[in-house]
C-alpha cells in the first residue's frame, strides 16, 4: 500500500522556456523545434531548436579554432579563474536551477538542490587542479634527461545522460576544461534546458575564449552520430547505457579517437548478519530509490544473509509501502515520477515479469488518481524468490525495482555479487573489518561502499569494471583522462652512441 500522493499545491505557474535562439552564442542549433515536458504533469517545460549535421560541423570547427588560437591550453590561471566563477554562479542560481531540474527531469526538489550544490563543488575542485596539470622528469642515462608532459587532447565531445544531467555534465566538462581542452557538449534530449541554463552561466564567465565551449542539441542517432564520428573530435566522454556506449566506442574506433565511458550497472548491495541493520536498511532504500532508481549505481540487487533475511525484508517491505510518491516540487515527496513515458512502460513491463517469476514483497501496484494521471509515475516494487537467470536480476532496469536474494556464507555472497556482466559499484554492510577487506577486494566493481551507499567525493575516482565502462572519472585520474602524455627526450652526449 502506498502512503499517498504528495500534492502539487505549492507548484507555481510556469512559463515555457524558449531556448536557444538560432545562432545564440555557444549553441549551434538551427534545425527543427522540439519540446521537453514535465514528467509529473505533462506540461511543456522548454521549446528548443535541434542541431543539424552542419551545426555539428560549426560547433566542432569553432572549438578547434579556439583551441589552436587562444591561450586557454597554456594558461592554468585563466582556466582556474573561469571554472571558479562558474562554480559560484551555480551556487548563486541554485534555487532557479533546482526548480528547472525538477520540472524537466522529475526528481525531488531536495535531490535537485543536492545535485546543484554537488556540481558547484566539483567544478571548484577542478578549478584548483587547473594549475596542477603536472608531468614529471627522469634521468635516463649519462647526460640523458626525459621530460614527460601532460597536454590536452584537443577538442572533447561531452555526451551526457538525463538522470543526473548537471553532475554528470560537470564530471566530464570540468576536468576536460581544467586540462586545457576545448569542448562540444551534447546533452540528453530529455533534459537539454537545464543543461543549457547551466552552460550559459559558464559561457558568460569573463575570460572564457569564444569557442572553447560549444553545444549541440538533438537525437543520438543524428547529432550524436555526427559528433562522435567527426574528424575534428579528439576524444569522446560518454555517460549512458552500455549498448549505446558500445556503439560510441565502435564509431570512435573508426577514427582512433580516445574514449572515456561510464556505462550501465547492476550493483549488488550485500548485508551480513553482523551489520548495523538500522543503517543498512536506510542504505538499501537509498541505494534503490535515489532518483526513482534511475541511476547507474543503483543498488538494485539486495543480498541478505540467512540469519537476518526474513526480518530485514519485512521491514524493507513496510518502508517501501509507506513511500510518498508524487510531484517532485512538493517538499514532502520521497519518490517522483520516472523521466518519460517510455521509461514508465519499460519499468512496468519488468514488474509484470517479476510477478510471473517470483514473489512480490512490496509495491508493484497500479497508481490511480488525478495526482498521477498526467505523469509518468510507477509504484516501487520489491521481489524475492526469483530464478537466478531472471531478467530482473540480470538487466539494468533503471527504475525503482529491487530484487532480494539470500545467502548462507561469505563465499556465496561474493559469488552472487559477481554474477553479473556489470561492475560499476557495490555496497557491503558488516562490522567485521577483516570481512570488509576480503569481500571488498573480491567483488569486481569500481566503487565498493562499506557501511554506506551513494556517497561520492570529488577527490575519489569512480568508474566501471566489465561492461560498466572504460576509464575513470573524478579525482586526479579524472583530470588525466583528458590529457595525452608526451615524452621530450634530451640527449647531451657528444656522440649519438
Amino acid at each position: 500500500m502506498i502512503a499517498g500522493a504528495s500534492t502539487s499545491a505549492g507548484r507555481r505557474p510556469w512559463t515555457t522556456l524558449r531556448l536557444p535562439e538560432p545562432g545564440q552564442g555557444f549553441v549551434h542549433a538551427r534545425g527543427d523545434v522540439f519540446e521537453t515536458t514535465d514528467p509529473a504533469t505533462g506540461e511543456v517545460v522548454a521549446t528548443l531548436a535541434s542541431s543539424t549535421v552542419e551545426d555539428v560541423d560549426g560547433a566542432v570547427g569553432a572549438a578547434a579554432h579556439a583551441f589552436e588560437t587562444s591561450n586557454w591550453a597554456s594558461n592554468g590561471e585563466l582556466r582556474a579563474h573561469v571554472l571558479y566563477g562558474f562554480a559560484q554562479s551555480l551556487r548563486a542560481e541554485q534555487d532557479r536551477l533546482a526548480e528547472l531540474l525538477t520540472r524537466e527531469q522529475g526528481k525531488t526538489i531536495h535531490e535537485a538542490r543536492i545535485e546543484i550544490r554537488s556540481s558547484a563543488k566539483m567544478v571548484e575542485y577542478y578549478a584548483g587542479l587547473s594549475r596542477l596539470v603536472y608531468g614529471r622528469s627522469a634521468v635516463l642515462g649519462a647526460e640523458v634527461q626525459g621530460v614527460i608532459l601532460r597536454e590536452p587532447v584537443g577538442v572533447v565531445a561531452v555526451i551526457t545522460p538525463w538522470n543526473w544531467p548537471l553532475i554528470l555534465l560537470v564530471r566530464s566538462l570540468a576536468p576536460a576544461l581544467a586540462a586545457g581542452n576545448a569542448t562540444v557538449v551534447k546533452p540528453a534530449s530529455l533534459t537539454p534546458a537545464i543543461t543549457l541554463e547551466a552552460l550559459a552561466l559558464l559561457a558568460s564567465q569573463p575570460g572564457l575564449p569564444e569557442g572553447i565551449l560549444t553545444c549541440v542539441l538533438g537525437s543520438g542517432g543524428v547529432v550524436g552520430e555526427a559528433l562522435v564520428g567527426h574528424d575534428g573530435i579528439g576524444m569522446i566522454a560518454f555517460t549512458g547505457e552500455t549498448a549505446t556506449g558500445i556503439r560510441v566506442m565502435k564509431r570512435a574506433a573508426e577514427g582512433l579517437r580516445k574514449v572515456a565511458l561510464e556505462l550501465g550497472g547492476k550493483a549488488p548491495n550485500v548485508v551480513f548478519a553482523d551489520a548495523n541493520l538500522e543503517k543498512a536498511l536506510a542504505g538499501a532504500e537509498n541505494a534503490i530509490f535515489t532518483t526513482c532508481g534511475q541511476i547507474c549505481t543503483a543498488g538494485s540487487r539486495l543480498l541478505v544473509e540467512d540469519a537476518v533475511y526474513d526480518a530485514f525484508v519485512e521491514r524493507l517491505a513496510a518502508n517501501t509501502g509507506g513511500l510518498r510518491i508524487g510531484d517532485g516540487l512538493d517538499e514532502s515527496t520521497q519518490l517522483g515520477p520516472v523521466a518519460s513515458a517510455a521509461q514508465r512502460v519499460k519499468v512496468l513491463d519488468y514488474v509484470e515479469r517479476g510477478k510471473a517469476e517470483g514473489t512480490l514483497v512490496a509495491g508493484g501496484t497500479v497508481l490511480e488518481g488525478a495526482s498521477y494521471d498526467a505523469g509518468h509515475f510507477v509504484s516501487p516494487a520489491v521481489f524475492a524468490d526469483l530464478p537466478a537467470d531472471s531478467s530482473l536480476i540480470r538487466d539494468e532496469i533503471f527504475g525503482p525495482v529491487l530484487t532480494v536474494q539470500r545467502f548462507a556464507d561469505e563465499a556465496e555472497a561474493v559469488a552472487l555479487a559477481n554474477d553479473s556482466e556489470y561492475g560499476l559499484a557495490a555496497g557491503l554492510w558488516t562490522q567485521n573489518l577483516d570481512r570488509a577487506w576480503r569481500v571488498g577486494r573480491a567483488i569486481r566493481a569500481g566503487t565498493i561502499w562499506i557501511n554506506t551507499y551513494h556517497h561520492f567525493y570529488d577527490e575519489a575516482e569512480v568508474g566501471g569494471f566489465k561492461r560498466s565502462g572504460i576509464g575513470r572519472q573524478q579525482g586526479i585520474e579524472g583530470l588525466h583522462e583528458f590529457t595525452e602524455t608526451k615524452h621530450l627526450n634530451f640527449d647531451g652526449k657528444a656522440t649519438l652512441w
